[in-house]
């Protein structure tokens, strides 16, 4: 045959260099790009060295180096297009098949002299590489490919096949003494090596430029959703004219005007401006900086409202005509509650220089006051700028100062741990007052960030030298509860003795008893429960009078014993205390008291009946009141949990839809099906139990957090069934961590031993914790949290119940391995 053959490699070096060039000029954002580019180049080297062949040039560059580039083109050829197609990529077999095709050229060059082998490794390796491309193009085709696959696929299978056909026909074919000797297939090999390059690398242009104009067009639509779902008013006018190209339903429902009365009209036209200067001013400023941002002017809308506005603009070019987007943000409100902020603040100012307690800053940083009410000099004889002058060891006892040093230490670990939480603390100390007296102050402080940053301690000083001397009159005493510092139950019997002669008659006791303290003292620990029972021992010393006694009798029972009354004072008593009651703030928490009196009118009369009727009394209001302060007390610790955990509403919410909608697929009544919505948006109300601290921990527990986390179902349970229709709910909450095969806690129930509820909360727990991210744990895929849930079904869940959820809750497929 008369084919010049090298004048064909020439032609292949040439076009490849120019397709090299172009589509690395094109485009290198998109992953892959490079390697195909990159392919180009090793075909034309490939080419270049083998158009040498027959002359005096090196073996190794001819034979050996031109052959592997042609190989290591067609690698790379295999990378670009797996990874700019985001294909799986197999990374180890395109080196191994690369490598013995190299070592195969060397030892049948320099070791074996036998040109039909080499022939053979070079064109089974070229096969080979192209079946695997082949391979990969068909095993992942779906419909988000490109078009253009298909043909990939055929032309890389053709290559692949025709490879391997020349591999072996050079086994029984007469040897050639190089490459460009004109057999029929070396002709075919350069033809169609020089045909199939250039529909390869035209069909990838034509792919990159289709992705291009895909992702123009995506961010087209994005910016257009952007514009128009924008709650702010967004406009686009020309510029500097106005006239109005483009708005949102923002800026209708801001100016009041219909989509008809803004069209083809201009800014000045629509009179929106308030001062017409505003808009001058407004031009300058972009005309100077190209952009503006939160520039202030007013506004008049469609029905003549003023509105105080922050607008940011920009110039843009549309179709190389200048334009101006603006966003028109409305601060009426914010002006106004600023303007209102500052009336607060000389109000407060005003309140804080004339009130009797002593108002002060300290900073913590600069370990100064900053700031002193006038009341000091009614407190101490000192004015204002004497008292910012002392020093913290001059301002009070020693004692007094190394207590205060200690819980200065303790509460600002506390307040940097938590700066949200309340931080105010209560404290009694000793301060010397200008003529050298000293005075006990009660000290309440709050730690809060100055603007700058440092730490400082808002404080209110009172006077409580008085009650300091009281308290004193009666320390000899031993007859004082602990916690609450009132009189305890022998105080109480040994004074009710002593009270119970005719000259004291009428005597009367109240009977007070603390609603729902258990709950509270399983939600939030003994701590809490002691600090709702000080409260209301704060009340009776702050409400009761000295001459009426006030004991702690039982763990949350209370007596009020008095002595020369009658029904209507102890009614007037009554009424005080649950007034002074419901001013109480309790953090998560409510302080409610059931109370109950009765009278000893006649020297007869059994004072232990006496008791008992004021007993019975407090009993019958407890009936009535405590169910529903139980309930409320429930909704306050599900809030609290919500408050230091904004991830956790979620996380109910959809434990709740998801049981919801299980149940419904079971069939469950109405009542059942909401029922165990309300077991799942309760299910992990156990957890307020739990220090925040574990339960947010990223790294691994160790066994005694892990042993704290597994007694949130059980508190749980015990937190509901505290409410009588919560009862049942109580039982699924208690189980939902049950296992199917018996390894959960805390019962160990398995099986059908667990209710069939607690089975579906199991699963709908499981699910949307997986699918959520958390400290401690990525979040799952959909398919890689079903997965799980088939993996684990039969062992942690009921696997038929597993089923369904993915299956008509889900509506997914139910995996088959």
């Amino acid at each position: 045959m008369n084919i010049d053959l090298a004048t064909i490699a020439l032609i292949l070096v040439i076009s490849s260099i120019f397709e090299a060039i172009f589509i690395l000029l094109l485009s290198s954002k998109y992953p892959g790009v490079e390697h195909f580019g990159a392919s180009c180049s090793f075909f034309a080297l490939g080419f270049l060295f083998i158009m040498l062949q027959g002359s005096n040039a090196s073996d190794l560059i001819t034979v050996v180096l031109g052959n592997t580039l042609l190989l290591l083109a067609l690698i790379f050829q295999y990378m670009g297009l797996v990874r700019f197609l985001d294909l799986p990529e197999n990374k180890w077999f395109p080196p191994l098949v690369f490598g013995l095709c190299l070592l195969a050229l060397i030892y049948f060059q320099y070791v074996f002299d036998a040109s039909s082998y080499r022939t053979f490794f070079v064109y089974l390796s070229l096969g080979l590489i192209a079946f695997l491309l082949a391979h990969t193009l068909h095993q992942q085709r779906n419909a988000l490919l490109p078009r253009q696959t298909p043909l990939f696929f055929l032309i890389f299978l053709s290559i692949g096949c025709f490879s391997v056909l020349r591999a072996f026909y050079a086994l029984f074919s007469p040897p050639i003494a190089n490459a460009l000797v004109p057999t029929l297939f070396q002709v075919l090999s350069f033809t169609g090596a020089f045909i199939i390059n250039i529909i390869v690398t035209f069909t990838f242009i034509v792919m990159i430029n289709e992705r291009s104009r895909a992702e123009i067009l995506a961010a087209k639509e994005q910016f257009e959703q952007i514009f128009n779902l924008s709650p702010d008013a967004s406009l686009i006018t020309t510029h500097p004219d106005g006239k109005i190209v483009n708005f949102n339903l923002g800026f209708l429902n801001f100016t009041g005007f219909s989509r008809e009365e803004v069209q083809n009209k201009s800014l000045p036209e629509l009179n929106l401006y308030e001062n017409p200067a505003d808009r001058e001013k407004l031009l300058n400023e972009i005309n100077s900086h190209q952009l503006v941002d939160d520039f202030e002017l007013k506004f008049r809308n469609k029905n003549k409202d003023i509105r105080i506005c922050s607008v940011s603009a920009k110039i843009i070019l549309m179709n190389n005509t200048p334009h101006i987007i603006s966003i028109i943000d409305d601060i009426t409100d914010r002006k106004n509650a600023e303007s209102a902020l500052i009336k607060s603040e000389e109000k407060y100012r005003f309140l804080t220089e004339f009130a009797s307690d002593v108002i002060w800053l300290f900073n913590l940083t600069q370990n100064k006051f900053t700031y002193m009410s006038p009341s000091i000099f009614q407190l101490r004889g000192l004015s204002p700028e004497e008292a910012m002058a002392e020093n913290l060891t001059d301002s009070m006892t020693t004692e007094s100062l190394l207590r205060v040093r200690a819980e200065m230490q303790r509460n600002v670990k506390t307040f940097i741990a938590t700066p949200e939480a309340a931080n105010t603390y209560l404290i009694e100390i000793q301060q010397p007052c200008k003529n050298g007296r000293l005075i006990w102050v009660e000290v309440s402080t709050k730690y809060r960030y100055h603007v700058s940053g440092e730490i400082e301690i808002v404080g209110v000083s009172r006077n409580i030298d008085k009650r300091k001397q009281a308290e004193e009159t009666v320390l000899y005493l031993s007859y004082h509860d602990q916690l609450t510092g009132l009189y305890n139950r022998r105080f109480y019997e040994e004074e009710l003795l002593r009270l119970d002669t005719p000259r004291n008659l009428p005597i009367a006791l109240i009977m007070a008893d603390v609603n729902g303290l258990k709950l509270i003292n399983d939600a939030y620990g003994h701590q809490m429960g002691d600090k709702v029972l000080k409260e209301f021992a704060k009340i009776l010393k702050n409400e009761c009078r000295h001459d009426e006694i006030t004991s702690r009798v039982g763990g949350d029972e209370f007596v009020i014993l008095f002595s020369q009354t009658d029904q209507e004072s102890v009614k007037s008593i009554v009424k005080r205390l649950n007034a002074a009651i419901a001013n109480v703030r309790i953090e998560h928490t409510i302080l409610s008291v059931s109370m109950g009196f009765a009278l000893k009118e006649n020297p007869r009369d059994d004072l232990n009946d006496v008791f008992k009727r004021a007993e019975d009394a407090m009993y019958q209001h407890k009936l009535t009141i405590s169910p529903s302060i139980k309930r409320a007390t429930i909704d306050l610790i599900v809030n609290s949990i919500y408050e230091r955990n904004h991830q956790e509403i979620i996380h109910s919410q959809s434990v709740s839809e998801y049981c919801q909608a299980l149940a419904r697929e079971l069939g469950f009544e109405t009542e059942a099906i909401n029922q165990l919505g309300l077991a799942g948006l309760r299910h992990d109300i156990g957890e307020i139990a739990i220090d925040e601290a574990i339960l947010n921990k990223s790294e691994k527990l160790t066994e005694v957090e892990w042993a704290e986390i597994k007694r949130h179902p059980e508190i749980g349970y015990h937190i509901l069934r505290s409410v009588n229709e919560m009862t049942e709910i109580a039982k699924f909450v208690l189980e939902h961590h049950e296992r199917w095969d018996g390894r959960g806690y805390p019962k160990g129930l398995k099986a059908d031993e667990i209710s069939l509820q607690g089975r579906i909360i199991a699963i709908a727990d499981a699910y949307c914790t997986m699918t959520t991210e958390r400290s401690y744990c990525r979040a799952f895929t959909d398919e890689e949290a079903i997965t799980e849930i088939k993996k684990c079904s039969g062992f942690q869940f009921d696997k038929n119940l597993a089923k369904l959820f993915v299956e008509k809750v889900l509506r997914k497929e139910w995996p088959e391995r």
